[in-house]
This record gives C-alpha cells, structure tokens and sequence, in this order.
C-alpha cells in the first residue's frame, strides 16, 4: 500500500492506494501519525484507489481513530470507498461512527465544521 498526503485548508487527506491488510497496516498508522505529529487534528482517509481492505487493516485503521478521537481530540472522515468496501464498513459498523462522503472534498467539509 502506498500512502500520500496533502493538506488543504487545515485538512490532512490521506490517499491511500492499493491494498490495507495486515502487512501494510504499518504503514497506514506510520504515515497517519506524522500527520498527528505535524499538528493535523483534521483527517480524511481517501479509499478512492483501495481495492481490498482485511479485518487487521480495519482494526489498525479503528485503533488509530480511537486514540486520535480521544487523545487528540481529532476529527475524521473516510471518503471513495468502493461498493465492496462500503458494505465491509457498514456490516462493521463503522460507518455509524466515521462520517463518510463519496469525495474526499466532501469528506473534507464534513471535518472542518
């Protein structure tokens, strides 16, 4: 999996790209965590180019949202989750939890208010 940021309007947008699973669910946390450490305390996923998400990814993925919701008092959304995707996330639950767009610029607007 690769993960590139950008940052607009005070928003870190994570695009993410290719596969979260066990193996590169590291990464996802390492990189999510720079963003934490650079000051972000507005975050959006962008599952745009994802094409399979594993139960570890998503339990890194929710353990990370947990401490930066609490710890950090952060904001967070997910945006571009394929079909496949967004039935995973809504037979989790998380959807209930994590505000989620169909664009990340939507996303974006979500956690800025």
């Amino acid at each position: 999996m690769q993960c590139t940021a950008q940052v607009d309007r005070g928003v870190a947008i994570l695009h993410l790209h290719g596969k979260l699973d066990a193996v590169s669910v590291a990464d996802f946390r390492e990189e999510a965590q720079n963003q934490v450490r650079s000051g972000h305390r507005r975050l959006v996923l962008d599952f745009a180019d994802v094409e399979h998400v594993d139960g570890q990814g998503l339990a890194g993925m929710v353990a990370f949202y947990r401490r930066f919701t609490v710890e950090y008092k952060g904001r967070m959304a997910i945006a571009g989750l394929n079909p496949e995707l967004r039935v995973f996330f809504d037979r989790t639950a998380l959807t209930r939890v994590v505000p989620v767009a169909y664009e990340w610029q939507e996303a974006a607007r979500e956690v800025r208010t």
